[in-house]
């Protein structure tokens, strides 16, 4: 395993750790081997309230959705460098991840993030007449590598689905990640204009990288998971539904945290 493998692994590592429900396993399993030392009681006490209170809160419906809310708020899509002359003929849609079973069928196999986004270029690819081309972007996220690419796997059940027969199909499978993904876009597209379709929340992630490249993007965003109801008591009960969503949510924050501080050491050092 070489040095990129292991960093990359290590990035993955770190990021499960720092979203609520691995902040919880941490305190958990350190409480756990703390409590049996007497005069470290307190400190296992700690990390067990820590973990209640950090599953109390972003497992309740008004936290997690606050947590959602505000990514998916927090940009308007600049489409400025799309024209009206402009005839966009590529669609490009960022994979959300992809399930290792081969023994589940496609659909089963693609995560609900990236069903959605599918679902969302097909009708565009339905809709559009102009668009030409799709490309899948998309490789394969585990550090220590698969025998299938989420790309390939989009592009499979896209097929059972049905797709324009006009629309030539293009896949990207050598990226891990969102910063992955934007790069190999960059050098697929260079300044041609394109639709690319993502989540909501994920989208603020996604422009941030693709700021400082001139890419000509029309963004469309998919699978909003922000509500607007009214918040009953019982959305307070905690449940796992909405930790997954607040650890989502985590997750795009760490990753906006993560490529601000590169982008502010690199102009420090220069680089």
């Amino acid at each position: 395993m070489n040095l990129e493998v292991i960093g990359f692994a290590f990035k993955k590592a770190v990021s499960l750790l720092l979203m609520p429900s691995g902040t919880i396993f941490v305190c958990l399993f350190f409480g756990f081997f703390i409590w049996p030392l007497k005069r470290r009681r307190n400190l296992a006490r700690t990390l067990f309230v820590l973990a209640f209170l950090i599953y109390g809160l972003a497992g309740s419906a008004p936290v997690a959705n606050f947590l959602i809310c505000s990514l998916e708020h927090s940009v308007q899509p600049d489409n400025s460098t799309i024209s009206a002359s402009d005839n966009i003929a590529t669609a490009v849609v960022l994979c959300g991840g992809a399930l290792s079973d081969e023994n589940k069928p496609i659909v089963d196999r693609l995560t609900p993030n990236t069903r959605l986004r599918l679902l969302k270029v097909r009708e565009l690819c339905r809709n559009d007449s102009n668009i030409k081309e799709l490309v899948i972007v998309g490789g394969c996220s585990r550090p220590t590598g698969c025998s299938f690419s989420e790309a390939q796997l989009s592009y499979l059940w896209l097929k059972e689905l049905g797709l324009p027969e006009n629309v030539e199909v293009s896949l990207e499978e050598n990226s891990r990640d969102t910063e992955e993904n934007i790069e190999a876009v960059s050098k697929i597209m260079k300044q041609a204009p394109f639709y690319l379709v993502t989540s909501a929340v994920h989208l603020p992630r996604v422009l941030f990288i693709a700021k400082d490249m001139d890419l000509r993007i029309h963004s469309l965003s998919c699978d909003f998971q922000c509500s607007q109801n009214q918040w009953t008591p019982w959305d307070l009960w905690p449940n796992p539904n909405n930790l997954r969503k607040a650890d989502f949510a985590c997750h795009e924050y760490l990753g906006i945290t993560w490529l601000r501080l590169k982008h502010y050491f690199n102009k420090v050092l220069n680089i």
